[in-house]
């Protein structure tokens, strides 16, 4: 593992800068014409992205509904090898077990915190009964399609390992990608529900890789 943090504060403030104005144009023009394209040409593809999305929940809920001495097992077992690993141990870069723990979580609550602030309907609802306008603040069902907590909370995961292990980046890569992939095909959100909620998952693992990171090695 590397001394320094997966990404500088400067590169992040230009992957920023192309995503927010990006994400205004995908939500303006883009988005539904891109969910009418993944509902026409993928139909195909739903099955195995419904059966992968399926299995990777269920280990992941299996992970959070396992608890051991009253945390879930997803939350505990990382903040024990951090523990454990730099404090017994002595081995600073077992610092990565801490920053993933604190990537996910925050991840994790702040695509919960959006979703219930901006309250956008789900392209199956564009692909169903339709609606007019953009989406945004809608009342009703199917309404927290952004950003994507799935995407969020997979690549929040599997980013602090990506940057941690360059070397193993594509193979962990896999996954998460898939799982963004994925929600497009099934029609659970838009290109910019899912581009965002990967700006936010890198968000947290630079944040916490620049306040840990010369502890990963």
């Amino acid at each position: 593992m590397t001394v320094a943090s997966p990404m500088t504060p400067r590169q992040f403030l230009y992957f920023t800068a192309l995503t927010l104005p990006v994400c205004v144009l995908l939500i303006l023009f883009f988005d539904q014409p891109l969910a009418r394209f993944f509902h026409a040409h993928t139909l195909g593809a739903k099955p195995f992205f419904q059966a992968l999305t399926d299995s990777a929940d269920s280990l992941h809920e299996k992970l959070l509904t396992t608890h051991l001495l009253g945390l879930p097992v997803l939350y505990l077992a990382p903040a024990v090898a951090y523990l454990i690993g730099r404090w017994v141990l002595k081995k600073p870069g077992t610092t990565l077990f801490l920053i993933l723990l604190l990537t996910h979580l925050a991840s994790i609550i702040a695509s919960n915190v959006l979703k219930g602030a901006v309250h956008r309907l789900r392209p199956e609802v564009l692909l169903g009964a339709g609606y007019q306008g953009l989406g945004l603040w809608a009342a009703g069902p199917h309404n927290d399609s952004f950003p994507s907590s799935h995407v969020a909370s997979y690549f929040s995961l599997f980013l602090p390992l990506i940057f941690a292990f360059p070397r193993w980046r594509l193979p962990l890569l896999v996954l998460p990608a898939l799982i963004g992939i994925g929600r497009l095909v099934l029609g659970a959100h838009y290109v910019s529900d899912v581009w965002f909620s990967v700006w936010l998952a890198l968000g947290f693992t630079v944040l916490f890789g620049q306040l840990y990171g010369r502890r990963w090695a």
